[in-house]
């Protein structure tokens, strides 16, 4: 069973991307800080602050359109993320895996540009994909590799 979730927030940091051969991967951190009256006064309450993994052509997407500071509306996939550091000590961490996001209209204007589509590796010309041929990757989606590595920045 999949945890969904979707959340709002903000932007806390740049965006980090890093791709490789087929495979683009993006990560930011997502603030999120409840807020109510009391009396007469506004009162915040703790932040509280989740990574945002997102991979293909939606990462493309995100290095180009998401900047520090953005109100963002996600919808993804909950994810625990565990790891061993140096002296040994365990590690956690919850991340979403994005399966869709967008600046959160409630709060400011956004204007959508369609990225130019990523040309097909086939051509009408090419012979027929013999049956042994390892169907492609879905679109931009990256192969199974260890991308912790690649994004090794303290989140």
């Amino acid at each position: 069973m999949e945890a969904q979730i979707a959340l709002t927030g903000n932007v806390g940091n740049d965006v980090e991307y890093v791709s490789g051969d087929g495979w683009h991967l993006a990560r930011f951190r997502l603030g999120s800080t409840p807020r109510w009256r009391k009396g007469d006064e506004w009162v915040n309450g703790e932040t509280t602050w989740i990574t945002v993994r997102v991979s293909g052509q939606t990462a493309l997407n995100v290095r180009d359109s998401v900047r520090k500071g953005d109100p963002l509306v996600i919808v993804g996939r909950l994810r625990t993320r565990v790891w061993t550091d140096e002296a040994n000590q365990r590690h956690e961490r919850l991340q979403v895996d994005a399966l869709s996001l967008g600046h959160d209209l409630s709060r400011g204007v956004s204007t959508f540009v369609r990225p130019e589509r990523m040309p097909s590796p086939f051509t009408d010309d090419d012979p027929l994909v013999p049956d042994d041929m390892p169907a492609p990757a879905a679109a931009g989606e990256p192969e199974e590799h260890d991308d912790e590595e690649a994004l090794s920045v303290a989140a």
